[in-house]
């Protein structure tokens, strides 16, 4: 159950980092506001075209990416807070504020909550059911599909349970490409009819994500007083039997 309540978790929060990628995308003049590569490789042409108001905007955008990683890291070690209860709290936080933020806004600073919040979402929903796979952006997701699905077709037939483990890990990664470009279009729809507050239209997955979560809590609780309330019964079973003997 609980392996179950993870992986369709970890699929609605790909629909999340898809919606965030794709609003970032087709709102804010092309900016990626869940990964570093492209924001770096323009940092370093600010730096080297001495660009200051850009270089301020790129290194904050950094500071926040990074900070959010700090934070998980603080969070986790020093603390015993449900970071997913956190990451809901902050993706409502983010969408509220990308909701509000105006159109004439430089777009590196319109998306300074995506870049914090996708970043913390990353560190948090990190892979399911034993898959180490991102929920906000796809170059490995592709890599891992692509070689799974190619390396099970090479595999030889008779190594079932070999090519049965390329087929379950192809069709996980697969899935949730699946899901952070069904999040992407969902977006580009929003952002057509509603302009930027379809930002509120993220709302609709995070829901169902803590819904999802939730219910894999409420039934771990379950299932552990199942087994406490067993486990108490064994007890007084025994201890009948051996008032019984005496």
């Amino acid at each position: 159950m609980e392996n179950n309540s993870d992986v369709r978790a970890h699929f609605i929060m790909a629909v999340c980092g898809g919606f965030f990628g794709g609003y970032a995308i087709f709102g804010r003049m092309k900016v990626f506001g869940s990964a570093m590569t492209a924001n770096l490789i323009e940092l370093v042409g600010d730096l080297l075209g001495r660009d200051a108001k850009e270089i301020a905007l790129r290194g904050g955008a950094l500071v926040l990416y990074a900070g959010a990683m700090v934070l998980f890291a603080v969070l986790s070690e020093k603390t015993e807070w449900n970071l997913k209860r956190l990451v809901f709290l902050f993706e409502f936080l983010a969408i509220a504020a990308l909701a509000f933020m105006p159109g004439n806004m430089d777009p590196i600073l319109a998306l300074y909550p995506v870049f914090f919040v996708t970043s913390f979402q990353w560190c948090v929903f990190k892979g399911a059911d034993g898959y180490a796979c991102s929920t906000i952006f796809s170059t490995n997701n592709v890599k891992q599909t692509v070689l799974s699905f190619s390396e099970y077709f090479l595999t030889e037939k008779g190594r079932h349970d070999e090519r049965n483990e390329k087929l379950k890990k192809g069709k996980f990664f697969g899935g949730t490409l699946l899901c952070f470009h069904f999040g992407v279009a969902f977006a580009w729809t929003g952002l057509h009819f509603m302009g930027y507050a379809a930002a509120w239209l993220c709302l609709i997955p995070l829901a169902a994500c803590v819904c999802t979560v939730e219910a894999g809590y409420a039934a771990e609780r379950k299932e552990r007083s199942e087994k406490e309330n067993s486990a108490g019964q064994a007890g007084k079973s025994f201890l009948t039997r051996a008032r019984t003997l005496e």
